[in-house]
């Protein structure tokens, strides 16, 4: 009994200590936007530390109901003799929302431990109401309540209106400059719980260079149009227009489950019960005005647009005959930094000059508005003289968003100076040897070498003849494979289609990572992402063209059975439902990756006919 004593009171120390050597903290959890009229929570969470109840926080527009509650949660875990635990406690105030517009959280304070905690300000949203309070019905319907996001009762079996649900294509500018950058967003605007959702047709941004921004699975409440939805974000592309007018993104199609509540009387009371309906919808068709660059364009100006500096650099400085060097050519800064041309770098006569290399470090700005890095182009050069030369500098010609014109950085030119590089040795002169040496003696020629002086000639042996014929085998092997490389290089298609099945290994590979990491949602984007490629690739389809329809019929001309064609098209839509049924279990995850495997398996086994 002692003993068991003793480790009750050694784990309750342990834990008593370990609280005491993490640092408490005190923050706001976020709250979401709210609706004019509806009553929400405001919540502070004390982590790793014990403190009295915070005052109510003044908000404007709002009216304290009730608070603070209190919540507890307390963990204690011991993994290979190692224990850790943790302590939290939420204070949650009730408020009713009186008047639309932005409400600010002002900073609250706690004491705990002899310290003071700050949790941190923030803003939210108090929304206003539908404009359309008039029920809803068609002729011989009676009239049901408007259909409101945050209250299920509304949601009642119906007719599902355009202003229900919709999805929508916005850009970020309504005008810009050809190669300014814009952000397209397609977010979807619902009053209702969606149980699946499935692209059937992707919008096309024709005309534009794209690069796609991460996105959340998370949804926000938003006024839009006279009218409150849940609305979350479905894909965000940084867009680069390559050329000026109205360019127009064609609108994209969806087949969408939503999920109404059916009432059901139960006798002593009545209850909601979810009855799942298929709708179909599209995207509207969205047009950006593109605004040709000024006219006339300057003298070596190549489409750089944004804002940037130019270095150059020599590598290494001392340069020698017949040693390569590198010179560089670096760009930095904020545009279209991706997309330049190298610079027509002009050496003097004397340095032989290779064809340049590009080394592109470019990354999405905070906020994912631009893109910012280096462009850096490397010329190896190898000089053929000694003397002094120099490299002129190449000016670099940019269009500047911010001041509307065109800037020129000029380069300063760069001296270089080549000396004599190493040469082979000249034979060395026989000297006289030193007396005291007795083991080093001259090599001097025999008599029997003086008597073999007849002259023999190598083309009159066969081994001559022989490595004639090899050479010349060899190079008709070398300009056969060399004309072989060069037909496979101008098939993109083909190249891709070879490496199709290489390419999505990888990339389930990563999936596979975010599974065994528990990452539910990056599994899904990585899965679909390798799926979707694979497909591309392995049956030459455009991603703008990548739909069921098209993809369907393309495996089964290439050969795949109807069943094995259902299965791959049965992965694409569970991975593309997961994005609004957040919650899988490990054992279903698993069992979508080995379907996906399969699926690829099954096309790589296909021989077309």
């Amino acid at each position: 009994m002692t003993y068991k004593r003793f480790i009750l009171f050694w784990l309750i120390a342990s834990a008593a200590l370990m609280a005491m050597g993490q640092q408490a903290s005190f923050s706001l959890i976020q709250p979401r936007n709210v609706i004019e009229g509806r009553n929400f929570s405001l919540t502070f969470r004390l982590a790793d530390g014990e403190a009295n109840p915070p005052a109510a926080p003044q908000l404007d527009g709002c009216t304290l109901l009730y608070g603070p509650s209190t919540s507890t949660m307390q963990s204690t875990q011991i993994v290979n003799g190692r224990m850790t635990s943790s302590y939290s406690v939420d204070f949650t105030f009730m408020y009713r929302a009186d008047k639309a517009g932005t409400v600010k959280v002002p900073e609250v304070s706690v004491s705990s431990n002899g310290q003071t905690l700050r949790s941190r300000a923030a803003t939210f949203q108090i929304l206003p109401g539908d404009s359309n309070a008039q029920g809803q019905g068609g002729a011989g319907q009676s009239a049901r309540p408007a259909v409101s996001p945050d209250d299920p009762s509304t949601q009642t079996p119906g007719n599902i209106s355009a202003s229900d649900l919709l999805v929508r294509v916005s850009f970020s500018k309504s005008s810009v400059y050809e190669q300014e950058p814009v952000v397209a967003t397609i977010k979807v605007y619902t009053k209702y719980d969606i149980s699946s959702f499935m692209v059937t047709t992707q919008p096309a941004f024709e005309g534009f260079l794209c690069e796609e921004l991460p996105v959340t699975l998370e949804t926000s409440m938003e006024h839009y149009n006279g009218q409150n939805y849940h609305t979350a974000v479905l894909k965000r592309l940084l867009l680069y227009p390559q050329k000026a007018g109205a360019l127009s993104v064609n609108s994209g199609k969806y087949d969408v489950t939503i999920v109404q509540y059916e009432q059901v009387n139960m006798g002593f009371f009545r209850t909601a019960r979810p009855v799942e309906r298929e709708v179909t919808t599209s995207s509207n068709a969205a047009t950006l005005q593109v605004k040709a660059l000024p006219e006339p364009r300057p003298a070596g100006f190549s489409g750089a647009v944004g804002r940037f500096s130019v270095s150059t650099a020599l590598e290494p400085e001392l340069m020698r005959t017949n040693e390569a060097s590198v010179y560089s050519y670096i760009v930095k800064g904020t545009g279209n930094i991706k997309y330049l041309s190298d610079p027509d770098v002009q050496f003097p006569a004397g340095i032989d000059t290779y064809t340049p290399k590009n080394d592109i470090n470019a990354v999405v700005t905070a906020g994912g508005t631009n893109m910012s890095g280096t462009f850096r182009t490397d010329f190896t050069i190898v000089p053929q003289e000694v003397g002094n030369f120099t490299i002129e500098g190449t000016p670099f010609v940019y269009f500047d968003l911010e001041s509307h014109k065109y800037e020129t950085i000029n380069v300063p030119d760069m001296p270089i100076r080549v000396l004599r590089g190493n040469s082979a040795a000249a034979a060395p002169q026989q000297t006289a040897i030193d007396h005291k040496i007795e083991d080093i003696l001259h090599i001097k020629p025999t008599e029997l070498a003086k008597q073999n002086t007849e002259l023999s000639y190598t083309y009159n042996k066969t081994f001559y003849w022989l490595l004639y014929v090899l050479v010349v085998l060899v190079f008709i092997g070398v300009v056969f494979v060399y004309r072989r490389q060069i037909r496979l290089d101008a098939d993109v298609a083909g190249r891709k289609l070879a490496k199709a099945g290489s390419v999505a290994t990888k990339r389930l590979k990563s999936a596979r990572a975010e599974m065994q990491a528990g990452h539910t949602d990056a599994f899904y984007q990585s899965l679909a992402k390798a799926l979707w490629g694979y497909i591309s690739d392995k049956l030459n389809i455009a991603p703008s063209q990548l739909t069921r329809e098209n993809v369907a019929g393309k495996l089964e001309a290439y050969g795949l059975s109807a069943e094995q064609t259902k299965g791959v098209l049965e992965v694409l839509d569970e991975c593309e439902m997961a994005r609004f049924t957040p919650q899988h279990s490990q054992e279903e995850v698993a069992g979508l990756y080995d379907k996906a495997t399969a699926a690829i398996k099954n096309i790589e086994d296909v021989k077309k006919r």
